[in-house]
């Protein structure tokens, strides 16, 4: 494909360090993380957190920027009715609806005297030349009932699942691909159609291999079962995507399959993070950690022009929800003022001896 051509998809970017297509998150945070945004083509991977809220923030704001870019839409879930989930997509505004305060900043750099290498990192995330190609939303708004009608959205809840052979147990994964795939079809997406006006297919999927999600036929393996079916289709919609002008983002409440189940998934996809809340752990009441929500774990990222997948690195990162905004950002730790205190604490107590400063019981 030339790159007149790709220039012409709105909503999208050509990355100048490997020249594949981007396509924005919707939030410019996770865009840098990821070097740029999610790449056409590719299949991203969210662990849930465990109530599953933060990562159904993710996707909205995945959903509301591909509406926002005049983007198709291919929205599933069994746990919920899709058309909630684009009901409570956030409204796009002009600015950031919470901008960072600089003065805070930089209060904070002044006190972290003792970690001079968070000045580095951080200069080094907030100095990068990654161009945003995103909007900004208000997550206190919901988008107008007129720019969700004039906008193409499919909606699949598994209602009508035909029964006949599939290669999975569960028929509601075989009947999901193929609604993927004539989506794909009918919209012209694949890379060999010639439209008149090329655009992007944006699939979300919400908490995929959930309970709803088990096989029909009772079993105790039928855990077992729902993992080989979860990473069966993650497998083969990494290769639906991969001929189309698609990017997909699934949700999975991954805290539901072991570790061994999770990692075929992981590879599987192309780009894998994880959302840790503190919520209900020992971390909620850190004092260090009191700014923030959870760890944000970027696991894998996609393999562009390459055999192998990139590792992200062992920079931790952390995120927050505010009122208006979900942002991730690198972790921080104050300086341990522990240490401190014990000093202040052992000068105050009375010392034997002569000469210095501090009081002593015995002075000659």
């Amino acid at each position: 494909m030339e790159k007149g051509k790709l220039y012409s998809i709105p909503g999208t970017v050509i990355s100048t360090q490997h020249g594949h297509l981007l396509v924005s998150s919707g939030i410019d945070s996770l865009d840098t993380v990821l070097g740029g945004g999610l790449p056409v083509g590719t299949v991203a991977l969210i662990e849930e957190d465990f109530r599953g809220l933060y990562s159904k923030v993710l996707l909205k704001y995945f959903l509301a920027e591909g509406l926002t870019a005049k983007h198709s839409i291919f929205i599933a879930s069994q746990d919920v009715n899709p058309a909630n989930i684009v009901s409570e997509l956030p409204a796009v505004i002009e600015s950031d609806p919470e901008p960072e305060n600089p003065s805070k900043g930089h209060e904070i750099n002044d006190k972290m005297k003792i970690a001079f290498r968070y000045q580095n990192i951080s200069s080094a995330m907030q100095s990068s030349h990654i161009k945003h190609i995103g909007h900004h939303f208000d997550l206190s708004r919901t988008m107008s009932f007129s720019d969700l009608e004039n906008s193409d959205i499919y909606y699949w809840t598994g209602q009508r699942i035909e029964t006949g052979t599939n290669s999975f147990l569960n028929p509601a994964y075989n009947d999901l691909l193929k609604s993927v795939k004539d989506k794909i079809k009918e919209g012209k997406f694949f890379l060999k159609d010639n439209p008149e006006s090329k655009t992007i297919l944006r699939i979300g999927i919400h908490s995929l291999g959930s309970p709803m999600w088990l096989p029909c036929r009772k079993s105790i393996h039928s855990m077992d079962s729902s993992s080989q079916d979860l990473n069966m289709f993650i497998f083969c919609l990494r290769a639906l995507v991969r001929s189309a002008n698609a990017v997909a983002v699934i949700t999975v409440p991954s805290y539901l399959y072991g570790e061994e189940s999770l990692e075929r998934c992981i590879h599987s996809s192309d780009i894998s993070m994880r959302l840790q809340s503190f919520t209900g752990t020992e971390l909620e009441n850190n004092q260090s950690l009191q700014d923030y929500h959870g760890f944000f774990y970027l696991t894998k990222l996609a393999a562009i022009n390459s055999l192998a997948s990139k590792h992200p690195g062992s920079v931790e990162y952390v995120f927050k929800l505010r009122r208006k905004k979900f942002v991730i950002d690198m972790l921080h730790l104050p300086p341990d003022i522990g240490d401190d205190k014990e000093n202040k604490k052992k000068e105050s107590v009375p010392m034997l001896g002569c000469g210095g400063s501090n009081k002593h019981l015995l002075e000659f």
